[in-house]
Order: structure tokens, then sequence, then C-alpha cells
């Protein structure tokens, strides 16, 4: 994690001197966010300790986009037109069929589920501040920007004290793959923040989650994995959801 924190920092490094400082306005959400990146990247953690990836993955992020649906009429009095929400629910219901149904193993437990369903909370939580931060700012570029500069720090800085080791030999053996995955996420994220200013946040968050249909894609057509009937019912729910989302 604190590798893929440096690709972050890196990511906001470069950009910060392109994008420039956002307005005073934006300042609360960036350090409310930090604050929630840091706890949710500890819990993603926790998650992925007790649970098995098929589990903790398609939980959290299919509870995501269901909390912010039913939280930003309340919260931020943005309201979706039915299609709206029958769109953000096929493409919950999706993402769930598909990571649920795909291993006979024993997924984990108790713990791992409430570990699971935090996370997805905490993704929901820094999801809404984001979209507010990003639209209370002249540019959501500069929002962006800082946003991986700051989120990224207290990472590195957790990863360094809980492992007591010093900054160079914390990436030994990590960096390789966790900068280029944090500079890809960092450019991945940049999109979504974007994308809430001119776009509900229920049905941005909703879309980005569809990266579990893509993941079950990959392991049936590269890495050879089957996939079961439910699972491909999951894949034809969230692809039409996407395409009701479009309307």
């Amino acid at each position: 994690m604190a590798a893929i924190a440096l690709g972050w920092l890196i990511v906001g490094c470069i950009s910060i001197p392109i994008v420039g400082i956002p307005g005073i306005a934006s300042w609360p959400y960036l350090l409310a966010t930090t604050v929630v990146h840091t706890a949710y990247a500890m819990l993603l953690i926790a998650a992925y300790r007790h649970a098995e990836f098929s589990l903790a993955y398609p939980i959290a992020r299919g509870t995501a986009p269901l909390l912010v649906a039913l939280s930003a009429p309340l919260l931020v009095n943005e309201q979706l037109e039915g299609p709206g929400y029958f769109a953000v629910a096929l493409i919950v219901i999706g993402i769930f069929l598909i990571g649920t149904f795909g291993n006979e193993r024993i997924l984990g437990g108790r713990r791992a589920i409430l570990l699971s369903l935090a996370t997805g909370v905490l993704i929901a939580a820094y999801t809404m501040i984001d979209g507010q931060g990003a639209r209370a700012g002249s540019t959501p570029h500069a929002y962006a920007g800082w946003l991986f500069f700051l989120i990224a720090i207290p990472l590195i800085l957790l990863a360094k004290r809980r492992l007591d080791k010093n900054v160079k030999s914390l990436f030994t053996g990590h960096w390789q793959k966790g900068v280029p995955i944090g500079i890809v996420s960092a450019l991945a994220y940049w999109v979504i923040v974007w994308a809430m200013t001119v776009a509900p946040m229920a049905l941005v968050a909703s879309v980005r989650e569809t990266s579990i249909l893509f993941a079950a894609l990959a392991s049936w057509s590269v890495l050879g994995e089957k996939i079961r009937p439910l699972r491909w019912a999951g894949i034809i729910i969230t692809v039409v959801g996407l395409v009701l989302a479009k309307f």
C-alpha cells in the first residue's frame, strides 16, 4: 500500500505545478478526505487479511454506490430520476452476483463480511466528500492533484512506523509493481473526480465499480477460470445497468 501511495505522491508532485492551488472552499474537503482515505486503506488491508478477495472486493465495491445513491438526496440534494435509480440498482445487483458466485470455498466469516461492509462505507464517504470538494473549487483538476499528494503522505508514514523500516527498505521488492499501479489508479480516480462535477455522484460511483465486471471477464478469457451461470447473469445485469445509466 505504501508503494502504491508513492505512485499517488508522484502524480501529485508532477501535477501540482500545472493545476495550481485549489480554492479555499475545497480545503475542508481535502483535509476530510485525507483522513477518510487513510482509514479506508487500513480497513481495506484488514479486510483482505481476513476475507478472500472474491468476498471482500465485491461487497466493499458493491456497497459503496448503493450508499452514495441513498445518501446523495439527503446530503447534497442530488436527485436521480427513476431510470437512474433503476440503473444503479441493476449495477449493484450485478456486481454482487459477479463477485459472490464464483468460489465454492468458505469465503470468510462474520468478521470478514463486517470489515468488507465497513470498507464500503468509507468508499462511499470519500466519494461523497471528493464529489463535493471537486465541485466547490474553481477546477476539479487542482482538487485531484492535491488529493493524491495529501493522501499519500500519511500512508507512507504509517507504513514506515508500523514496519519500523527506513524509507528505502520499505519499498524494496514492492516499488516495481506498486508505483506503476499507484500512478494508474491515481489517473483513473482523477477521471472519477472530474466526472462527479458533470454527472450525478451516484451514477459515477456505480459505473466506477464495474471494474468487477472487467475482472470477471478477464479471469474467464485470460486466466481460463470458469464462470458459473449466476456470474454470467451478473455480467448481463451489469451491462444492462450501464446502458440504462447512459439515459
